[in-house]
């Protein structure tokens, strides 16, 4: 039987409240909106509008109730999945309360900012539903402390192989020793680039070929266990650089996600103050 993940938590618990929520909605809506003009200040653009502050209240309570270890208020996934129905729900009422009209001022504003808040969850809850089985596909290959060791190993198998060799192995075990301290600080940016093993290995390889005939008779040898050394230390490279890019997506959709959340419940505030005010 398949673990639960959260949209499919306690039996689909929430799925099944948030879609029987959605149905109450749109039925309340055409119920409302027969008889009435919709607008943010009729009494149910009103209910609607409190209904999404509150929505937005429990939303944001998330980050405390994961701090909260002591609590006893249900399972923190319990409240991941409820966070995840309850926010496609605010899609649905914000523009109930304004009457699916929208303009160029606070209010839209401040919905532009739920959208986006939402559209980054549900970016987050898939890398969430996808990303630690690549993590894990790349941590059975060797943890990332055992990895960085290796490497160290087999630079300095290299640095012993080539101590009194040729100019040709010299430069590449220098190239090698620069690769190292120009990958390592590449941090966020690997995001952005593909990490595919098979083909930096295959090029790699290719590269080395292309070496081959500037080597000396009488180094051949010597340079044939120093390209296996280079390709082992290639893959590792390989294997590192690709899980620090999973690790990255696993955190880079909450530099989107959180800031804007708090941007959110300052326009909304604002968007309250105006509509008291006037």
């Amino acid at each position: 039987m398949p673990a639960d993940t959260l949209l499919t938590y306690a039996g689909k618990r929430y799925l099944w409240l948030g879609t029987g929520a959605a149905v109450a909605l749109l039925v309340s809506y055409y119920v409302y909106a027969r008889d009435t003009v919709p607008s943010g200040s009729t009494l149910g653009g009103l209910i609607y509008g409190w209904l999404g502050f509150l929505a937005i209240l429990v939303l944001m309570s998330l980050g405390i109730r994961k701090r909260w270890y002591a609590s006893r208020l249900g399972t923190v996934q319990g409240w991941t999945s409820a966070h995840v129905y309850l926010g496609l729900l605010t899609l649905l009422i914000i523009p109930m309360h304004a009457g699916f009209r929208f303009g160029w001022d606070i209010h839209t504003f401040a919905y532009a900012l739920l959208v986006i808040v939402v559209l980054s969850g549900v970016v987050g809850l898939l890398i969430y539903l996808t990303v630690p089985q690549k993590l894990t596909a790349y941590e059975s290959g060797m943890l990332p402390d055992k990895a960085e060791a290796e490497i160290n190993r087999v630079l300095d198998e290299m640095k012993q192989l080539v101590g009194e060799k040729s100019a040709v192995l010299q430069r590449l075990y220098e190239e090698e020793i620069r690769h190292c301290q120009e990958i390592r600080p590449q941090g966020w940016r690997l995001l952005f680039k593909g990490v595919d093993p098979a083909a930096i290995l295959s090029a790699k390889a290719l590269d080395l070929s292309m070496i081959l005939p500037k080597i000396p008779e009488t180094e051949q040898e010597s340079f044939s266990q120093f390209c296996s050394l280079i390709l082992r230390k290639t893959e590792l490279e390989s294997l590192l650089a690709g899980e620090m890019r999973v690790k990255n997506a696993l955190e880079a959709w909450l530099y989107v996600h959180v800031p804007i959340s708090f941007a959110l419940v300052v326009a909304v505030a604002i968007h309250l103050l105006v509509v008291l005010y006037y």
